[in-house]
Order: structure tokens, then sequence, then C-alpha cells
């Protein structure tokens, strides 16, 4: 069974309405306790819909392409929400009234989405259902393709609106979370993007733009924490997409996705950032949408707020979500891996059983295995940006410098570090010249830094041939032996008269009988065949 409630949008007056969809389930707290900023459906409408079964009291602002959507809820998160006391309210408004209001006047949209969402202590933000939205109001409209990309572009500069108004009047210990595909609005991408948005939007609709943030995180400010997503897949139960079997009930039924791959595993974005940005990794819409809103509420297993991290979150086979005891691990393992002295960044690793001497394998490191691999075709022949020049050591640490080229003059702007220990090697990403704006570690992998990880690979392997570390010995492991039970239940004992003729038999047996020869002649009888051998004739 379910239950539709329209979404009504907000003009560029004012807000029209907030449906509370929960108000009967339990008292509405004026001052929410999560506020969900997204377009309609997605991992909004899934992080809102947890938060609230967690019992929090949750507003969803929805940021949409037009002027009501419709939205289904089942009986039974509606029957979740009311059990565990927590509340959901819906407003939304569409995306040029935000981007083009006038925040000056106090009947403005971007007004109203502060006055909606003051004393918030958690602020939510995706843009995960842009596209769809785009793609929904084409359809309705007629129009082209290309006009649907800019409505996208326009919704997510609304979230992007909507979010500093409810990041400003938020509570000064307030949680921010946002979720962002792979590489969606990393640092190194904003400055790009924040002098090409203010002008062409306005000039697209005829507008003019009050400044809208480049990123969420610009639109947020202060500490916000991260998780990115790769390829996903999955829906929000308001979607039709939602049901588990692809085509409905079959004889042999395809079952979707987002119910066959329930695991998870959270990385720091920062170490799995080569494998997450290639593509090859997926997350469930389910999990991203839950993992939100545990930062929010702190649910991740430890005392202390957790603030400022940046996580990548990925999906793998299993049919059962994860429990809480699974999160909590998943979180805290992350968790553990950023307050490490590398911070997460750990790019190789390699272990022996020992090394004989630590100073020597880094002199080799640095002055043979690291000036042949900078001279090599794919690593000199980066010709735009940053790449490795040089690499020093100092004790048993080398460092690999990347330097850029800014007004003229070179700059560090990364390094890679390989710490050699007693025990094995370990490559880790540093960052660069503070005083020129690089001293923070890359969330990008730097240029030619895939092929020095490759390459690190074969120098353990070098440097275990050249006598400079002890290969690590391999865990032997012993086949269990198999034993023969009840042996005698198998053997038939034959008759008794039998038996004594067999061992009469072999008792008479010489060895003559069975092929052995004898290794020395007897000294009986010897004398008279040598009488017979050595005679003559009469």
């Amino acid at each position: 069974m379910r239950f539709t409630h329209p979404l009504f949008s907000v003009c560029t007056a004012a807000l029209l309405s907030g449906c509370s969809v929960c108000r009967a389930f339990s008292i509405r707290s004026a001052v929410p306790d999560v506020v969900v900023i997204s377009p309609p459906g997605g991992i909004g409408e899934i992080a809102s819909l947890e938060s609230a079964k967690a019992g929090s009291s949750v507003k969803w602002f929805v940021v949409s392409a037009s002027t009501s959507n419709p939205l289904s809820l089942t009986a039974d998160s509606l029957a979740a929400i009311k059990a565990a006391g927590g509340s959901l309210e819906f407003a939304g408004a569409d995306a040029e009234s935000l981007v083009f209001a006038d925040e000056a006047s106090s009947n403005s949209a971007t007004a109203a989405v502060a006055s909606w969402c003051s004393g918030t202590k958690a602020v939510l933000c995706t843009y995960d259902g842009a596209e769809e939205e785009g793609r929904r109001a084409e359809r309705s409209l007629g129009d082209d393709a290309s006009v649907s990309a800019e409505k996208s572009k326009m919704i997510r500069s609304g979230v992007r609106v909507a979010a500093r108004q409810a990041a400003s009047v938020a509570s000064s210990n307030a949680s921010k979370v946002i979720a962002l595909y792979s590489d969606e609005e990393m640092s190194i991408d904003a400055d790009g993007d924040k002098q090409g948005s203010n002008g062409f939007l306005g000039n697209l609709f005829g507008g003019k733009d009050k400044g809208v943030p480049a990123t969420l995180k610009d639109a947020l400010e202060g500490s916000v924490s991260v998780v990115r997503y790769g390829e996903l897949f999955g829906a929000a139960e308001s979607s039709s997409e939602s049901s588990p079997f692809i085509g409905g009930p079959r004889l042999s039924p395809q079952i979707r996705e987002m119910y066959t791959m329930r695991s998870i595993r959270i990385d720091p974005t920062i170490s799995v950032s080569g494998n997450i940005m290639s593509g090859g990794s997926k997350s469930n819409r389910l999990s991203v949408g839950s993992s939100l809103s545990r930062l929010a509420m702190n649910q991740v297993g430890t005392t202390s707020s957790v603030k400022a991290i940046d996580i990548a979150l990925s999906s793998y086979p299993g049919s059962e979500p994860p429990t809480d005891d699974e999160w909590n691990a998943e979180f805290s393992r992350a968790l553990g891996m950023l307050s490490s002295p590398s911070g997460g960044a750990v790019l190789f690793n390699a272990e022996f059983s020992s090394v004989p001497s630590t100073a020597r394998l880094a002199e080799w490191i640095s002055t043979k295995w690291a000036p042949a691999i900078l001279r090599s075709y794919e690593i000199a022949g980066i010709r735009v940006g940053a790449r490795p020049v040089y690499a020093t050591h100092s004790d048993n640490t080398v460092e690999i410098v990347w330097q850029d080229l800014v007004d003229f003059n070179p700059v560090t702007s990364g390094k890679m570090i390989i710490e050699v220990g007693v025990d094995g090697i370990i490559a880790t990403r540093g960052g660069g010249d503070a005083s020129k704006g690089f001293g923070s570690v890359s969330m990008k992998p730097l240029p030619g830094e895939d092929i020095l990880v490759r390459r690190l690979a074969d120098a353990a392997a070098q440097a275990v041939e050249k006598g400079l570390a002890v290969k690590s010995k391999e865990k032997k492991f012993s086949a269990p032996k198999e034993t023969v039970s009840a042996a005698a239940a198998l053997v038939v004992e034959p008759p008794t008269q039998s038996t004594s003729v067999q061992q009469q038999s072999l008792s008479d047996a010489g060895p003559r009988s069975s092929g052995v020869r004898r290794s020395s002649e007897r000294a009986r009888g010897r004398k008279r065949k040598d009488e017979h051998s050595t005679g003559s004739f009469e």
C-alpha cells in the first residue's frame, strides 16, 4: 500500500506549503534535528527516511524544476517512523526562485528556507536526482536535450543556494554532511567552477543571480564531511524502480542489484581515489543514504563528534543490509586510517621477512631505482601540469618530489613519501609547499603516481634479488591426514582350515623359492667340488 503526498514548490514570492507526513505520529518539533536539501528522490529521500526512522525530527527541502512533484511512501515506512517517534516534513522550491531570489526581501524563497530550517542540528546535501529531474522536466515541457542539461545545472545551483541559507541559521555545532560523486568538486576544480557559474546562469535565464556558491563545501562553510560514491545503482522507494523484481514476479525472477549488493566497505577517499575514480567502484543508493544519516546523527560507533572527513563508500554482493555493528566497524576502520600518521593516504605496502640494512635499501631506492624511473618515457613524457622530477632521502625515508610551473617558477605541488622499515616498504602521498598553496594532501592521484606505484612492486622484487631485503616466508598449510577407521569391518575372515594350510606353506617356503641368491658360497662341500673340477682321466 502506498500513500502519495504532493510536493509543493516555492514561487519567487514565498514558500507556499510544507506537507507534514508524520504530524499525526509525533509532536512536530519547532527546531529540526536534521535538514536534508536535495532534488526529488534519490539519496536525499533515502537519507530523510533513514533519519526519521531513527527517531529524528527531519525536514526535507526539495529543489526541483517545476511546480509540483508526486511523492509516494509505503505504509511500512510510515509505520516505522511512527514506532521510532520521528517526524518527516516536506517543502520545496523551483531552482530559479532560489538562484534569482532577492535576499533582501523577507518574502523571498531564500528567506523562507532560512526561517524553515532555523536551529537545525545537522544539514545533509546532495545533487543526486538533478539529472533525472532535468529529464523529467524536458519530457513534460517538450524541451530539447540542451535545455534539460541547463535545468540540471540550475537545480544544482539551487541546492547550493538553499544549503547556504540552511547552514547560516543552523546551530553552532551542527553537523554538515554532503554526498558527491567520486571526483566531484575536488579542490583542484573549485576555482574553475567558481569563475564560470554566476554570469552564465544569469545570461541564460535572463536574471541576475546573487553569487551562487561554487561548491557545496563553499555553501556550507566550516567543517564539512564528504561521502563519495562510485557508479550509483538502486532507487528510493518513491521510484517505480524500487520493486525487488525486474518486470514483476516471474517463474524465474530477476532481482534488482540494489537487493543483491547490500554489503559495504568504507575507506578514506585519499587511499582509494585511484580506484574509485577509474570507474571500478559501485555504490548502492540505499547504503549511501544510510551513511549520510549516520554521520549526521553521529551514529558511527564513537563517542566523539566526527567532522571534516572525506570517505568513499563501495558496495559488494550481499543480500542482507549491514547491521549496526557492521556499520560501526567500517566507520571505525576508516577513522582509524584517517587518524594514522599517513592520514589514510597509503599508496603501496610491501612486506619483507627482514631488511638487513634499512639505510642501504633507502639509498638504493633514492640513487638507483628512482632516477631510472624518472628518466623513463612514461614519466619524462608528462608535458602538462605537475610531474615527478627528483628524489631525496634522509635516514630511512625517500621523497619523490612533484613540481609544477606557477608564474614560470617551479613549485613543489606534492610528494610520494617512501618509508623503509625493518619489515617492509610503505609509500604514502604527501603535501607540497604550503606557502604556495599546496600544503594539503591532494585528493586526486598525482600525475604519474600510478606508474610509480606499479614500479614500486618491481623494486620490492629487485630488492630481494639483490640481497637488500629478505622475502617474507609464505605460510605452508599441511593437508589434513586421512584416517581409515573401521578397517576390520571391510575384511572377511577366511575359514580356519584354509588359514592353517596357508600358514604352513608360507613357513615351508625358503629364501631360494622367493628368488633370493646366496651372497657367498658355503664352505661345506667346496673341497669335493674343487677335486672334481681339477681332476684328469688316466
